[in-house]
């Protein structure tokens, strides 16, 4: 007698979840903002600004980014031997906005070059990596592209950076006030003054600090 086959059906339920929420959920995560560029197979300079950028492999250098299935520029990117991410600078909100928006001819009046790997190349970006396009992924309802570094450049540019729907910068750490920045709040006396081996606030800045408080306060 042939025994029986026992088949166990695993059934898999997804969770119901709110897009809405969870797209706000995930715009708590602070990002860089970059632009990926690349040419069609008419010649043409196509881009568009994407923050779905990450790196992934050092030995080979490897980077990635997704864009959505339903972009009209989806063709251009699964074609295209080459592209480039810039990671913009914090002076290129309005290059952002321009490649954010559909429907325009966004390298019309731009000057633009063309870097190593073959891409369009967009000046005065904090850093820019050339790529020659290695790998598409499913994920969903994007495309995955992953792609080897093949030139890069870095700039002392501060990034512009993205949370919540808004544009931010960098906060630069706490330092040591300098000598001349010493002397200058001492010749103000205004907010702080230096006492025995110390600071400390005058009335004055007493007298802010608490308005401070009053206004956080409500």
């Amino acid at each position: 007698m042939v025994p029986c086959a026992v088949v166990r059906a695993h059934l898999v339920l997804r969770p119901v979840i709110d897009q809405s929420a969870f797209r706000d959920a995930l715009g708590t995560f602070v990002t860089g903002v970059t632009i990926v560029t690349a040419y069609d197979s008419a010649g043409k300079p196509s881009g568009l600004t994407a923050n779905s950028f990450n790196s992934v492999s050092l030995d080979p250098p490897m980077v990635l980014w997704s864009l959505s299935l339903g972009s009209r520029n989806l063709p251009v990117f699964r074609e295209a031997a080459s592209w480039a991410v810039h990671i913009l600078a914090a002076d290129q909100q309005d290059l952002s906005n321009r490649f954010a928006r559909a429907g325009e001819d966004k390298f019309g009046d731009l000057n633009h070059g063309e870097g190593p790997e073959g891409a369009p190349r967009l000046a005065g970006c904090a850093a820019r990596f050339g790529c020659t396009a290695r790998f598409e992924y499913e994920g969903g309802d994007h495309a995955i592209f992953l792609g080897e570094v093949v030139d890069f450049e870095r700039t002392a540019a501060e990034p512009l950076i993205y949370h919540g729907g808004r544009y931010g910068r960098v906060m630069p750490g706490a330092e040591l006030a300098s000598d001349t920045d010493r002397a200058r709040l001492i010749a103000d006396g205004l907010i702080v003054q230096e006492g025995s081996g110390d600071w400390k606030l005058t009335e004055a800045g007493e007298a802010q600090l608490q308005l401070l408080r009053q206004i956080e306060s409500g």
